[in-house]
């Protein structure tokens, strides 16, 4: 099963909506089965922060930070028809889940292979590259190291 650039283009609207409303909820995080493969890998270009291997490995990152929640928007998105991936630009606004303050605002470049399972096209890994901000300001761990110091992770 290929898709077209157009059928691409409209599944990636879907992906990101659904990452936004699901993709950090433990109650609702299986609806992203949809958009990621059983054999998803987060691979990250990024000092110290480590690949991960599997789909329910990746939710457990994704919802292991429950008062913060980042809210993905992407701003480019370039899309390979014959190799069916895209690349995408994206903007994430990361937001105190209680309050919805917004906390930081931080640029991700990521590259999403898809592969084909159980008759759709899902994520099959994620190369993922993040801006580096300037010294002294807030980041996305600073943020989620107030939930592991709960959990007693850090």
């Amino acid at each position: 099963m290929k898709m077209t650039y157009d059928e691409i283009a409209t599944w990636i609207d879907e992906y990101f909506a659904a990452f936004n409303l699901y993709g950090q909820d433990p109650h609702k995080i299986h609806r992203m089965d949809e958009y990621f493969s059983k054999n998803f890998v987060f691979n990250p270009y990024i000092a110290h922060v480590g690949k991960v291997a599997g789909r329910d490995n990746w939710y457990k990152v994704l919802t292991s930070h429950p008062s913060g929640v980042e809210t993905l928007t992407p701003e480019d998105v370039v899309i390979d028809e014959r190799r069916q991936a895209f690349v995408a630009q994206i903007k994430a606004e990361l937001s105190d889940r209680d309050t919805g303050e917004l906390l930081l605002t931080k640029r991700y470049l990521a590259r999403y292979p898809l592969v084909e399972e159980e008759g759709r096209m899902k994520i099959e890994r994620l190369d993922f590259f993040w801006e580096v901000l300037p010294e002294g300001a807030l980041e996305i761990d600073d943020v989620f190291e107030r939930d592991w110091k709960r959990e007693g992770r850090s």
